[in-house]
C-alpha cells in the first residue's frame, strides 16, 4: 500500500516545509495538502525531491462551482491554473470540488441565483457537464482529477456531493479516464458506512483514499472504524494509488503514525 501523508494535518508541530522531511523518515511514499497558492510551491517541491517523496495531490479548484451554471467558467479557469501549476511541480492529480469552501469549511453562499438553481436536479445537471468539460481539458493535460466526496453532517455543510454513489454516477456518466473519485473513508463512514463493499464493488473508479477515524477525525484505530480490515480489502481489491492519511493526531504526530503502522 502506497501511503501519502497530508501534511496540512500531520507533523504541524514543524514548520511546513520540514514536515516533508518528516513524512519520508518516517517512510512516506508522498506528501499531499490543500491549497497550493499560500505556498511556495517552488520550495515544496524542491524539498520534495530531496527527500525522495512524491507530492501526490493537492487542490486543483480553490473557488468557483460546478454546482451553478454560471459560476462554471471562473471554476474552469482556476482548474486550469492549478492543472499549471502541478505540472511544473511534477503532480499527476488534482482534487476536485463540487463547491466553493468558506474559512468555516461550510459551503460559501453563491448569490444572488434563481430558485430553480437550487433544485438538486438542476446542480446535478450542472456538476455533470462542468465534470464533462474539466475532464476533456484534464484528458489533454495529462492529468487526473479527484472528485471528492465531503460529509454535510459534521463539517462541511451545504456540500453538493455527499455521498459516493452519485459520485460513482457522475464518473461513470462522464466515462473518462481522467476523473476518478477521492474515496475519503472518514466522510463516508459519516455519511453512509458499509465501507468495505463500496470500495469493493467501485475500485475501478477510486483514484485516491482519504484515511481518518469516526468521531473527532483522528487516526485509525481512536474510533469506530475497523481499519485493519478496511486496509485489508483495500490491498486485496489490488488498488495501485495512494492512501492518504489525513487525520488530526490525538496525541502528536509521532504516536499517531506508530499506532497506525501496527495496523498495515
Amino acid at each position: 500500500m502506497k501511503l501519502s501523508a497530508c501534511i496540512e494535518m500531520l507533523y504541524t508541530e514543524f514548520p511546513f516545509e520540514e514536515r516533508i522531511v518528516r513524512a519520508a523518515e518516517d517512510g512516506f511514499e508522498a506528501i499531499e495538502f490543500w491549497d497550493w497558492e499560500n505556498k511556495n510551491l517552488g520550495m515544496v517541491t524542491e524539498r520534495a525531491m530531496a527527500a525522495g517523496v512524491e507530492i501526490a495531490c493537492f487542490q486543483g479548484n480553490r473557488v468557483g462551482y460546478l454546482t451553478y451554471p454560471s459560476a462554471r467558467e471562473r471554476t474552469i479557469a482556476d482548474v486550469r491554473k492549478s492543472i499549471a501549476k502541478a505540472k511544473e511541480s511534477g503532480v499527476r492529480r488534482l482534487i476536485l470540488l463540487t463547491d466553493e469552501l468558506g474559512e468555516d469549511r461550510c459551503v460559501r453562499p453563491f448569490g444572488p441565483s434563481r430558485p430553480e438553481d437550487e433544485r438538486w436536479e438542476s446542480k446535478w445537471e450542472s456538476v455533470l457537464e462542468g465534470a464533462r468539460i474539466l475532464a476533456k481539458i484534464a484528458e489533454d493535460e495529462g492529468v487526473i482529477l479527484l472528485l471528492e466526496a465531503l460529509n454535510t453532517k459534521v463539517d462541511h455543510k451545504g456540500y453538493f456531493l455527499d455521498h459516493s454513489g452519485p459520485g460513482f454516477q457522475i464518473i461513470k456518466e462522464v466515462g473518462s479516464p481522467n476523473l476518478r473519485l477521492l474515496f475519503d473513508i472518514y466522510h463516508m463512514q459519516v455519511m453512509e458506512g458499509n465501507l468495505i463493499s463500496t470500495i469493493r464493488e467501485n475500485i475501478e473508479l477510486i483514484g485516491h483514499i482519504h484515511v481518518a477515524d469516526v468521531p473527532g477525525r483522528h487516526e485509525p484505530g481512536t474510533g469506530e472504524i475497523n481499519y485493519k480490515n478496511v486496509f485489508s480489502a483495500i490491498e486485496e481489491s489490488g488498488y495501485a494509488g495512494f492512501v492518504g492519511m489525513e487525520f488530526q493526531p490525538a496525541s502528536g504526530t509521532h504516536i499517531a503514525i506508530t499506532s497506525l503502522k501496527k495496523l498495515l
